[in-house]
């Protein structure tokens, strides 16, 4: 008898469940459909009033990375970009980036789309932890810091992309030619 009790509520909660699911994914789904335009046309929105198109952040990040690749890569996260890199999340619409998990290594790679008239904002947020980088505090990360003192911080539109090459002999006129490429 115990058996059968605990079987009928077994199958009365499968049940529950499957229908939950089922009416939550076609419940959502619509939702997801008409998100993914609504951030599709805000980022075209910004484009249009700044006066530039809309880029693919990962597609940025792509090109660059072929002129500066980063060893041991570390995708750059909302944590990193507020707690290392301390910018104001409020001024980021939306970002892509990576950055060497090495510690002797420099590279790192970030496009961000600010939201619409906060691009000088997160330029000179990035301004802050470039100088931030440049302390001259450790002479055995010396070649580190002459590569961030040297990277780019690029502006187009809302668009703000920095990047800081690696120390294995990427070139900063190989970089400059990737991000005006990735830019245009």
């Amino acid at each position: 008898m115990k058996k059968l009790i605990c079987l009928s509520l077994a199958a009365a909660l499968l049940a529950v469940s499957l229908a939950a699911c089922g009416s939550d994914s076609s419940s959502s789904a619509p939702a997801q459909d008409s998100s993914a335009p609504a951030s599709q046309s805000a980022a075209s929105d910004s484009a249009a009033a700044s006066g530039t198109s809309a880029y693919n952040l990962d597609d940025i990040v792509t090109a660059i990375e072929a002129a500066n690749p980063v060893t041991n890569p570390r995708e750059l996260d909302d944590f990193a970009l507020e707690n290392q890199v301390m910018l104001n999340m409020d001024n980021v619409a939306d970002f892509s980036g990576k950055v060497s998990n090495d510690n002797a290594n420099s590279a790192l790679i970030l496009a961000i789309q600010a939201q619409p008239g906060k691009a000088e904002d997160v330029k000179a947020d990035l301004e802050n932890y470039k100088s931030g980088l440049t302390t001259g505090m450790y002479a055995e990360f010396a070649e580190k810091e002459a590569q961030a003192k040297d990277s780019r911080i690029v502006v187009k539109g809302d668009y703000v992309v920095m990047v800081i090459a690696n120390t294995e002999g990427a070139s900063y006129s190989d970089i400059d030619t990737a991000v005006d490429s990735a830019l245009n």
